[in-house]
């Protein structure tokens, strides 16, 4: 039994191995210019086990973009439940908000993986953005859905084009942190500049920028 747990603990720190080494090397090549060498170079294995774990190129990419995708939606749908009243639905946005962000400073590599690759490789990714992203996207829809049926926001408010605008704004920041560090000095790696930034955006989303006259 020992060496039988002991096996598939190194099966286990192999497979993650070749998963973060996939993700930096995806994310600095592209999906098209990386190889299965550079791959199992980077992770000091066998050229070999990315076939046994992944069943090649394709597969490790596949596996990579799952992981976080079904990490996110679980997010989505652990958080985002019917908000009871206005402070529940800031509360829930605002811790939301804060763990999308940060995912993009803590898994750079998948997250710049998704940005450079997801238009280009929808024949071998899309059912995975269907079962995981478009249902997280879809999350918000429906709590935003249920904020107006608690009469929290107008009822002629798109809950779909303002998950839009929301999801793409967030994922505009995380995919642009260098130019912002760069040019504008500042960065949602740092931890209080991105609570900043979550404020901001709750308060335009639930009060808007028009000064009441």
């Amino acid at each position: 039994m020992v060496n039988k747990n002991k096996s598939q603990e190194n099966e286990q720190d192999t497979r993650e191995r070749l998963m973060k080494a996939a993700e930096k090397i995806f994310a600095q090549k592209g999906y098209g210019g990386a190889t299965v060498k550079e791959i199992a170079d980077s992770a000091g294995v066998n050229i070999s086990l990315i076939s046994y774990h992944f069943n090649g190129k394709e597969g490790i990419l596949r596996a990579c973009v799952e992981r976080f995708g079904k990490d996110r939606l679980q997010d989505a749908q652990h958080l985002l439940t019917p908000p009871e009243n206005l402070e529940d639905m800031k509360a829930k946005l605002r811790i939301w908000m804060l763990g999308f962000l940060r995912c993009h400073v803590e898994d750079q590599s998948i997250c710049a993986v998704l940005h450079r690759e997801n238009l280009r490789m929808t024949s071998v990714l899309w059912d995975i953005f269907e079962s995981t992203f478009l249902k997280t996207f879809e999350s918000m829809v429906k709590f935003f859905e249920q904020a107006k049926k608690k009469d929290l926001i107008r009822k002629e408010v798109d809950s779909t084009l303002i998950t839009g605008m929301l999801f793409g704004s967030l994922v505009n920041i995380g995919d642009n942190q260098e130019v912002q560090e760069r040019w504008m000095g500042v960065s949602i790696a740092n931890e209080k500049y991105r609570q900043q930034v979550v404020e901001q955006f709750l308060d335009i989303l639930l009060v808007g920028v028009v000064k009441n006259v």
